[in-house]
């Protein structure tokens, strides 16, 4: 008879942890009823089942970590909006035909409902009386947040703990992470005086910038670049032609959600032909067309690598944007951005 080797209680112990990290678990019950508790990004302390089976998410944010997740078969609604909802039911036919929550006045918390969702994921904005609707038929709420990529990570932790997901969860903010400290090594000799100054525009017209209160400024930062209008608070300010032309911005963005004038209105624009942005031909919109960059979520850390290429082109000579992409998404989407009909 062969004696037992000392490596096999080891390959256990190592099978063991491998199924840990590579698979969402049941965690042990906090409360001994088949709950647990999470504290959301309200505040507020939610007692959530043990077994989730149906999710519901009812914001972009939420969709995208469910999917990062590998939860996207426990949803019950289409989760994914507008430009990201289309580009998924074009290669994904069973997410296709879930049905939409939304209507021209918002939610339908009547249709919601009856899906018989163990847990909705909101947005902190999220209407508080619809909130107390979902509730008060056994819903359980979970609000979560991303107006900083430091609080994407903790809407992620949040969801993944709910999901008892959170190995899968702190792989996705490692990876996003990853991204990031790519893009400050390669930016980081760049003097103050030397980095450019950029306006973010937003999506109803030029005359509507992000402000150092939004995720933009972030983006801006972390791309090694001063946004211009970092001075001003709020959602979108408005601004005056003059103003543009007293901050003569380097660069411009355009806002991707609803860009609707494009580059090309700027260039042929007389009022901004003295702008250092125009006169070198650098205004650009955003990414993506299926899914936007610059919005609260992890996937944001894709628009700083963008942003960092595009500003600082002979620092990334050897980096693929699309390549990146794809790798991203075919991760965290199921499929790559190529496949799902993303351009650049």
């Amino acid at each position: 008879m062969r004696k037992r080797g000392i490596f096999q209680p080891f390959f256990f112990v190592l099978l063991g942890v491998i199924l840990l990290l590579s698979a969402c678990g049941k965690p042990k019950s906090q409360e001994g009823d088949g709950t647990i508790s999470v504290t959301d990004q309200l505040g507020r302390t939610v007692v959530v089942p043990q077994k989730i089976t149906r999710i519901a998410a009812l914001h972009h944010f939420g969709g995208k970590v469910v999917f990062a997740l590998g939860q996207q078969d426990k949803v019950v609604d289409q989760a994914l909006y507008h430009r990201e909802y289309e580009a998924m039911a074009k290669v994904n036919p069973v997410f296709a035909a879930k049905p939409s929550m939304l209507n021209p006045h918002g939610i339908n918390i009547e249709e919601l409902i009856a899906l018989k969702p163990n847990v909705a994921f909101v947005y902190a904005s999220f209407d508080k009386s619809e909130m107390e609707q979902l509730e008060n038929v056994g819903i359980k709420v979970v609000a979560i947040r991303g107006e900083t990529i430091a609080e994407s990570y903790q809407g992620v932790k949040v969801m993944a703990k709910v999901l008892h997901c959170e190995a899968k969860g702190q792989a996705y903010i490692d990876e996003c992470e990853g991204l990031l400290s790519m893009v400050k090594e390669r930016v980081a000799d760049l003097p103050a005086e030397n980095r450019l100054k950029v306006m973010f525009a937003g999506p109803r017209n030029i005359y509507t910038v992000a402000t150092g209160e939004m995720l933009q400024t972030q983006i801006l930062e972390k791309a090694g670049a001063r946004n211009v209008a970092s001075v001003l608070k709020g959602f979108w300010a408005k601004i005056s032609p003059e103003q543009i032309a007293t901050w003569n911005p380097d660069v411009i963005f355009l806002g991707s959600r609803l860009d609707v004038y494009g580059a090309d209105s700027l260039f042929n624009n007389p009022q901004f032909q003295t702008i250092k942005a125009i006169k070198s031909k650098r205004a650009y919109t955003f990414p993506s067309n299926i899914g936007w960059w610059d919005y609260p979520a992890p996937h944001c850390v894709l628009g700083v690598v963008w942003a960092a290429k595009t500003l600082y082109p002979e620092r990334f000579t050897d980096l693929d944007m699309l390549k990146i992409a794809d790798g991203f998404y075919k991760k965290y989407m199921g499929y790559t951005f190529t496949a799902m009909g993303g351009k650049l």
